[in-house]
């Protein structure tokens, strides 16, 4: 090869990876924009804010404050002069599950076969399904939120955002349920307002429409108040639906039950997943450890069955059954 024809060949490479190299460098943002989770911009106004109740916003069905401490923002609903934390989120950490409960409620995921498809109902802050979204890169998430004032302040506040696999759905729970017809490999239940869960959220009818859109190795996890009559019920109503109950907690009042849609894996493939999905995904909460929060507990079976026609939820959670923290 000439020199001079050398030295143009040796040029024209280096302009052409210098192309590729700005065509990269100009895609790369509107690749992380695809991928991203959460609105910086959004949380970054957040956090210039001075702590303190940042907003208060009265929605067609709570009364909604939020409140900051550093990095940290909360969310409240406010019933009958009383204050219910809904939901925190660490707006400095994606990762972060400040709630103790929601960090056990990811243990749901050690029971369907594969985990393609989940869809909570309850939103809050939207920190589960971030959380889950992030580390289940080839996972959908459907959110379903009753309040529509709560899908505006997960968006503003807390920067929670949308895309081709993240979905926020203004709905109620059993209606959005019963209207969509394709399975889920994971249902989670986290539907609070003001302290109190939905009755029709609570009854065997529901919990049978539940299983129902469950892929025949899914599962649902249900985030309960233990300490109460109503809890007894509960645990009682989700045994007449589904084959097997596990319960999780951390004794701080929370029980996660999970139910499962068909055979659930025993004690031995239940540890064996757990470690194999940790070493895949990494999670920031181990799902191994999280397995060593299971409980067995043994209840009253003359707790009364809940139903479309009897669930006096109010009564029941007024009855103590054990005295407990509850979130």
């Amino acid at each position: 090869m000439r020199p001079a024809f050398a030295t143009l060949t040796a040029a024209l490479s280096l302009a052409f990876r210098a192309s590729l190299l700005g065509l990269f460098v100009a895609l790369a943002p509107l690749a992380a924009s695809a991928q991203s989770l959460i609105d910086s911009a959004a949380v970054a106004e957040v956090l210039r804010k001075p702590d303190g109740v940042i907003a208060h916003i009265e929605g067609e069905y709570n009364d909604i404050f939020l409140t900051k401490e550093r990095q940290i923002l909360t969310m409240a609903f406010r019933r009958m002069r009383s204050t219910y934390v809904e939901s925190s989120s660490n707006l400095s950490d994606l990762e972060d599950l400040p709630i103790p409960y929601t960090q056990l409620m990811t243990i749901g995921l050690l029971y369907p076969n594969e985990v393609k498809r989940i869809v909570m109902v309850g939103l809050g802050a939207g920190s589960t399904t971030t959380y889950l979204a992030h580390y289940l890169r080839d996972t959908a998430v459907d959110t379903v939120e009753l309040d529509p004032a709560v899908i505006s302040a997960a968006k503003k506040y807390f920067g929670l955002v949308t895309n081709e696999r993240v979905r926020l759905i203004a709905n109620d729970g059993r209606v959005f349920l019963l209207r969509n017809k394709e399975p889920y490999d994971l249902i989670m239940l986290d539907a609070f307002r003001g302290g109190y869960q939905p009755f029709h959220l609570l009854t065997r009818e529901f919990y049978t429409l539940v299983k129902e859109r469950l892929t025949p190795t899914g599962a649902a996890v249900l985030n309960l108040h233990a300490g109460t009559q109503l809890y007894v019920s509960t645990i009682k109503t989700l045994r007449a639906v589904f084959p097997r109950l596990d319960l999780y907690t951390f004794g701080d009042g929370n029980v996660i039950a999970v139910a499962s849609a068909g055979n659930a894996p025993d004690d031995r493939a239940l540890m064996q997943r757990a470690i194999a999905l940790q070493a895949k995904h990494s999670f920031r909460y181990s799902l191994v450890k999280l397995l060593n929060s299971r409980t067995d507990e043994a209840l009253d079976d003359k707790a009364p069955l809940l139903t479309d026609d009897f669930a006096p939820v109010q009564v029941l959670d007024a009855i103590q059954h054990k005295n407990k923290r509850r979130w």
